[in-house]
């Protein structure tokens, strides 16, 4: 359970900067900042098939499936830790909630916390081919707040060869469910995938919102011992994308998700300690979210300056933290590219919000397309 709490520590120092940038007026807040979470893992628990890029022994470091007793305890430990434990919800993560045999008996503990009122609800996630109307049935005497599918793509070849228990049909199909029975939920997407494409991903991003998602994971695809992958990579037969192939295609997957109101509720897989051991290769980076973000302010960087005709930029000091980048990568690209940055309490400013809509434009007309 420390891996989920250090893991909640980095994503709230992320997400607290996207705040800042709303009140600048220009990108919102696309970080749900309003709800705690206590996290319980069942890993690979109620999974129909084994997913070929899987493995949450790895990823988690928690090997089994708790029972009653352990789950009261985690609740009541993390109740401890919050600032403001009246705004708290119950997750069941990894595996497939609505496919495993004791998830009655999960969904009764955590109703007694919500009758309690120590928790607001329960949200979990699951396949979107285990959703259908009797589920939905099954599930209204419980306070499910929201579901998150474990989509990945929605392209039907990928899901194939990423030996998925679903297909895209399956999808619209839960998300139709969901909607029509004012269920909330995410989609959780992944990139880099077998027979994966920037344009598959952009088109999964695009139908993510469309479907009505409320939140979005974004997840490029790492290698992990003890995964299917692991071998096929061993045998070089499969090659994952690298960091900066990641980035450049996560970016516009960020942006238009961010210009839709989305909320991107992480980017990348979560590991710490020893768990980071479990990489095999792929664009793994503890502040991928970071770098995701500086990609899209360099792109608005280059517009600007482009616009303005000058190279010299002198932003107000109120930009500082967005236009300087991770470890100032911002500041260090531009510089390469000949486009000096400067900060002053009288510079001036830039319209986010505007540029965004902009690049968000030249990104769905394939302007950057597999750049």
């Amino acid at each position: 359970m420390i891996h989920s709490t250090i893991c909640k520590v980095t994503q709230k120092a992320f997400r607290l900067r996207f705040v800042e940038v709303s009140l600048l007026n220009s990108a919102q807040s696309v970080y749900n900042t309003s709800m705690n979470i206590i996290p319980i893992f069942v890993p690979h628990e109620g999974c129909r098939t084994r997913c070929i890029f899987c493995n949450e022994y790895s990823a988690t470091g928690v090997t089994g499936v708790p029972d009653e007793k352990e789950i009261i305890s985690t609740v009541e430990k993390y109740l401890s830790f919050f600032r403001h434990p009246e705004d708290v919800e119950l997750a069941f993560y990894g595996g497939t909630f609505t496919g495993f045999g004791n998830q009655q008996e999960y969904l009764e503990v955590a109703t007694e916390f919500f009758k309690a009122g120590q928790i607001k609800g329960i949200r979990f996630s699951t396949s979107p081919g285990l959703i259908s109307e009797r589920l939905v049935e099954y599930l209204k005497p419980y306070p499910v707040n929201f579901i998150e599918l474990g989509v990945q793509s929605f392209d039907d070849t990928v899901l194939e060869k990423s030996n998925r228990d679903h297909n895209t049909s399956d999808v619209y199909k839960a998300t139709h469910l969901l909607n029509s029975n004012g269920i909330k939920f995410g989609i959780h997407l992944m990139t880099g995938l077998p027979e994966d494409s920037e344009s598959k991903d952009i088109h999964s991003t695009r139908e993510a919102i469309r479907v009505g998602a409320s939140s979005v994971r974004l997840h490029p695809l790492v290698i992990l011992k003890g995964s299917l992958l692991e071998n096929e990579y061993k045998l070089r037969r499969f090659s994952p994308l690298d960091l900066q192939e990641s980035i450049e295609i996560l970016w516009k997957m960020y942006l238009l998700l961010s210009t839709s109101n989305v909320k991107i509720n992480r980017i990348g897989i979560c590991l710490y300690g020893k768990q980071i051991d479990n990489v095999v290769a792929g664009p793994f980076h503890p502040a991928i979210g970071e770098l995701v973000r500086d990609r899209l302010f360099l792109e608005i960087v280059r517009a600007f300056s482009g616009e303005m005709k000058r190279n010299e930029l002198r932003l107000h000091n109120k930009f500082k933290p967005f236009f300087t980048g991770h470890k100032k990568g911002i500041v260090e690209e531009a510089r390469k590219e000949g486009i000096l940055i400067d900060f002053a309490h009288d510079g001036e400013e830039i319209d986010v919000s505007l540029y965004m809509r902009r690049i968000k434009e030249r990104v769905l007309e394939g302007v950057y397309a597999e750049a």
